[in-house]
């Protein structure tokens, strides 16, 4: 897979966090006002006139951050990335990094910054794979926590009562047991961070203060231990001098004398080394008694005192100390030893890889196929003689003949020359090998590049579809809103109007010009109007042909009279041919079919006033048809 160029990745460059993750400030930064720089450890700062300690690697130098915040400049070590198996440092920079299933052209500076956020994980893997940034894994909760907060012993069996360092133990005879507890591996392995930053030979140890108040204090310190000590070697003088009982066994005999009492001399007190160290001497208050001459029974006891007195203490706290010192040093370099052995198992294993790689595309050349199965021959060839040579040297010596040996020797002698000849041609097909190897690589390298764009490509495609139905779903609800928005106010326009036209015709005189007027302007209205089961036909929306004053008009006032005496009425005051044109247009609005087609009726929820429609619209349309054919000369 080659990797992207500068031009076509995106570059993330500089010290400020948060291009990328704007909450990123929030987990590193202290304040808003804070600044990071970036450094590299180097022990030989500000020391020029002083060589530095040999034992350094001064190559591989620590990263450190500074923080600066107007008031004050702090810093911190950068912590390490993570090292996949067969990766040894983490590179050079800047270079192509994977930042969360995205390809940037990352400085060193912001993959510092992605290594403090503890929200990422920061990976350098082995070529050809890219380094990566990922998310960390949120860790899963113990369903069954400890409800005493305590961590479980890893053994029940005879467990180890908590010991005090400070605290002395006593035996039944008051012997007084001091023991010092030494540090732990791990605790020690704690400070091989802060000695690494130490470089300077031979650094002089730190004088005492000279603050008063610190010498005051270190003073009163140094008094009370005294007291303490004082204390101490008063009690276990005091324990001392008690006696303590001893017991002397005596059996009797018939053939002897009873045996003579033992008198134990005391022992004196000397300090333990560790806890049982007084285990492995042997109790100077008892003896064994001869089981052979006195029996098991009739045992007599007589007490007598013993006092302990403290020896001399027989190791110093130099030598003790020299001996943590030497422990201290075998085990750093014990770390060391593993470290380099890591390092070099590391090593041989991405090697023995490259070279499985290698010789996985060798069979594809004529060349080098010959040679391996000349090789293998070769090879059949070294195992016959070493099974010959096996068997002959399994023989007994003096079966032997000097001449096959001498033969052997000479075949053993042309097969290692054929081998090596072999081995020789192999070193000349090298090249060969090495240009394939990086052929194949280029190859892969190229695949993985098309795969990850055609990825790409199918993500944009796959979101571009997704924003496009998005944008049409948004459109789509809001032509239904605004249709919604016209019907309402096309609703509201026509309740605005009948109220209108119903304050118009309810006042005032009512005379047969009114009436003609009101008929024309609903009969407009009625015309135009798209009845529907949000806007159903009513009683008062109908244009009913009579004189009647619409305020008292009901169903029952709609007959045929009332619309005979309707366009008599109006007959005078209007044309000749516009009432013709009033009585055809009439014939048409009221006719039954017209109103089956447009679905007046259906509009109706109430069957009783659907039924009253019906048979009004009926009878006038009734009333209008000997008009019409009278105006329109049809008899």
């Amino acid at each position: 897979m080659t990797h992207p160029s500068s031009s076509s990745t995106r570059v993330l460059a500089g010290a400020a966090p948060g291009q990328l993750d704007p909450t990123q400030p929030i987990r590193l930064l202290r304040s808003n006002q804070s600044r990071l720089f970036f450094a590299s450890f180097d022990p030989r700062t500000a020391s020029s006139h002083r060589d530095p300690n040999l034992d350094h690697d001064l190559s591989k130098a620590r990263r450190v951050i500074l923080e600066a915040n107007g008031e004050k400049i702090t810093w911190r070590f950068v912590p390490k990335a993570f090292l996949e198996e067969g990766v040894i440092d983490e590179g050079e920079w800047p270079r192509v990094v994977d930042i969360c299933g995205e390809l940037f052209q990352c400085s060193q500076e912001q993959w510092d910054i992605y290594k403090l956020d503890p929200k990422y994980q920061c990976t350098v893997r082995p070529p050809p794979l890219l380094t990566s940034i990922t998310l960390v894994q949120q860790p899963q909760v113990d369903e069954n926590p400890q409800t005493n907060g305590k961590r479980p012993s890893s053994s029940l069996e005879n467990p180890m009562p908590p010991l005090n360092r400070r605290k002395k133990l006593h035996n039944e005879s008051s012997q007084t047991l001091k023991f010092t507890l030494s540090l732990s591996d791990d605790e020690l392995a704690e400070e091989s961070e802060v000695e690494e930053m130490i470089v300077d030979d031979g650094a002089p140890k730190r004088s005492r203060s000279a603050v008063p108040e610190r010498s005051k204090k270190l003073e009163q310190m140094r008094q009370n231990r005294e007291a303490r000590r004082e204390k101490a070697a008063r009690r276990a003088e005091k324990l001392a001098q008690k006696e303590s009982p001893t017991f002397e066994f005596s059996f009797p005999s018939t053939s002897a004398a009873t045996a003579p009492t033992s008198q134990i001399l005391p022992e004196a007190k000397r300090k333990a080394t560790s806890l049982f160290s007084s285990l492995g001497r042997d109790d100077t208050d008892y003896i064994r008694p001869n089981d052979e001459l006195y029996p098991s029974h009739n045992i007599y006891y007589e007490h007598t005192n013993t006092s302990n007195s403290k020896r001399a203490r027989t190791v110093s706290p130099g030598a003790m100390k020299r001996e943590l010192e030497a422990k201290r040093g075998r085990r750093e370099w014990q770390k060391h030893i593993r470290r380099e052995a890591k390092i070099k198992r590391r090593r041989e294993q991405w090697n023995e890889q490259f070279m499985r790689e290698v010789m996985a595309e060798v069979p594809e050349h004529g060349g080098f196929t010959n040679g391996m199965h000349a090789d293998d021959d070769s090879s059949d060839e070294d195992s016959a003689d070493v099974r010959l040579s096996d068997d002959s040297e399994s023989e007994p010596p003096e079966s032997r003949d000097p001449d096959e040996s001498l033969d052997e020797r000479a075949a053993r002698e042309a097969a290692i020359a054929e081998s090596r000849r072999k081995l020789a041609e192999l070193e000349k097909d090298k090249p060969l090998w090495e240009a394939e190897a990086r052929k194949r690589a280029m190859w892969e390298k190229a695949e993985e590049e098309a795969q990850r764009l055609r990825e790409a490509q199918r993500r944009w495609e796959e979101a571009r579809q997704a924003e496009a139905v998005k944008q049409a779903r948004v459109n789509a609800a809001r032509e239904r809103e605004e249709a919604a928005r016209r019907e309402r106010e096309q609703k509201a326009q026509r309740q605005r109007e009948k109220y209108q036209r119903q304050q118009r015709w309810s006042y005032g005189p009512w005379t047969t010009q009114r009436a003609l007027e009101k008929y024309k302007v609903m009969s407009q209205s009625f015309d135009t109007t798209k009845f529907s089961d949000e806007e159903p036909l009513t009683f008062d929306t109908v244009p009913w042909p009579v004189l009647k004053h619409p305020a008292s008009l009901s169903v029952e006032d709609v007959d045929w009279s009332a619309v005979e005496n309707f366009f008599q009425g109006v007959q005078p005051h209007m044309k000749s041919q516009d009432f013709r044109d009033l009585i055809e247009k009439s014939h048409r609005r009221f006719h039954p079919d017209r109103w089956r087609a447009r679905g007046l009726l259906k509009t109706v929820a109430n069957e009783a006033e659907r039924g009253f429609l019906d048979v009004a619209a009926n009878t006038v349309a009734q009333a209008l048809t000997p008009l019409w054919m009278e105006v329109t000369g049809r008899k």
